[in-house]
């Protein structure tokens, strides 16, 4: 396993993202100098632009009626903003905020997924040991979740810390929280970096989390602040499914070990292991798959 994760870190970035099929990085990861890099990542910006200008037409529809009948609602028909009145609602900053906003919560693009006794691993996702995943969104925003393990391993929070927008993370430090009935469990940050969206629908319903880890369940975006050298640190591709494979036969180590715990049959783990058999023991649990106490 350490001999694939080391052999990984040979190849481009690109190649790791899936976004080609073969290339190996000759400039020991100094992006910045790399021409190859530079036009990758221009192309990328205009991929990601091209494709906002297509959804743009829906987005302002919803968005516009949205906001506009939340004014009317709060200060009636007579009392419009300015804008409003002048009709230059989309010439306007707030306006511009606003649907960059819708952009940030549209659920992402579900990932390319493995399954191992029942576990949904992402192949096209870059995988923390604290057991959060990353999606590359482009050149300065990622986005951050929990993986499927977790969550079966956890089962669902009944509430979810999450920190505020503008809030710095560090890598392999805590940086919010998961509760499940007066249990907490740290989470470590994958990356370094500044919040900048918060899902709110996961701090309203945790359990979009474990339901949708790889979806709707997402929990931040965050423009990262040293990525090349964080993602150097997760694994990422073939390795996640060795990886998390690893991680399994641990978990059904800790099972066989307590009396009275059976294994799961048909090869696929039982939802909500801890819910199931609580004897297993939280702490243990978090301390051994989240690497915090």
């Amino acid at each position: 396993m350490a001999e694939k994760i080391i052999e990984s870190k040979k190849r481009c970035i690109w190649m790791d993202a899936g976004v080609i099929q073969f290339k190996l990085c000759d400039r020991d990861f100094d992006c910045r100098s790399c021409p190859f890099d530079q036009a990758m990542t221009e192309s990328a910006i205009q991929h990601l632009a091209h494709r906002e200008l297509a959804a743009k037409p829906a987005a302002q529809k919803l968005k516009t009626v949205a906001w506009e009948s939340k004014m009317r609602q709060r200060f009636g028909e007579r009392r419009k903003c300015p804008l409003m009145r002048s009709n230059l609602c989309h010439q306007c900053s707030f306006d511009e905020l606003l649907e960059e906003q819708f952009d940030f919560f549209l659920a992402p693009e579900k990932p390319r997924v493995h399954e191992i006794f029942g576990i949904q691993v992402p192949t096209s996702n870059f995988l923390h040991r604290g057991h959060t995943w990353v999606a590359l969104e482009s050149a300065d925003r990622v986005r951050i979740g929990l993986d499927d393990f977790s969550q079966k391993v956890l089962g669902p929070a009944t509430e979810i810390n999450l920190p505020e927008v503008g809030q710095q993370i560090k890598s392999n430090r805590p940086f919010f929280t998961l509760n499940r009935q007066g249990k907490r469990a740290k989470v470590l940050a994958p990356l370094d970096g500044i919040i900048e969206a918060v899902n709110l629908k996961v701090r309203a319903k945790p359990q979009v989390a474990h339901d949708d880890p790889y979806g709707k369940g997402w929990l931040f975006l965050v423009t990262p602040s040293n990525l090349k050298g964080n993602l150097q640190e997760m694994v990422f591709g073939q390795c996640n499914i060795a990886w998390t494979e690893s991680e399994i036969i641990k978990l059904l180590g800790i099972v066989q070990g307590e009396p009275g715990v059976i294994l799961p049959s048909g090869g696929a783990l039982l939802d909500d292991v801890y819910g199931n058999h609580p004897q297993l023991g939280w702490e243990r649990l978090v301390h051994e798959f989240l690497h915090t106490a």
